[in-house]
């Protein structure tokens, strides 16, 4: 699997590590050839899932939302997941 931070400071806090290894093995449970991209943004964290064949897209929208029901984040999806088979979410950053 591969992962690409992208405008992350040296330092990353302990629950944001916990989350982005909690991300990735779900994302290798299911798919472990797909893409991860994480943007750290000023007010958010920006995802870019990018499965190895479309037919894995559905899931791992399913295990993205059992993780993310189970933690109560709330995530803003991107709507063009099926014309495109590229999942891009927003997590909003607390700190």
């Amino acid at each position: 699997m591969q992962i690409i931070y992208r405008f992350f400071p040296e330092v990353v806090s302990d629950n944001d590590m916990n989350y982005f290894n909690l991300l990735k093995g779900i994302l290798e449970s299911v798919d472990e050839l797909a893409s991860l991209e994480v943007s750290k943004m000023p007010e958010s964290y920006n995802f870019r899932i990018i499965p190895s064949m479309p037919k894995y897209t559905n899931m791992i929208i399913q295990e993205l939302t059992k993780l993310h029901n189970l933690f109560h984040l709330k995530m803003d999806m991107s709507k063009s997941i099926k014309n495109t088979s590229v999942i891009i979410y927003r997590l909003k950053n607390d700190g």
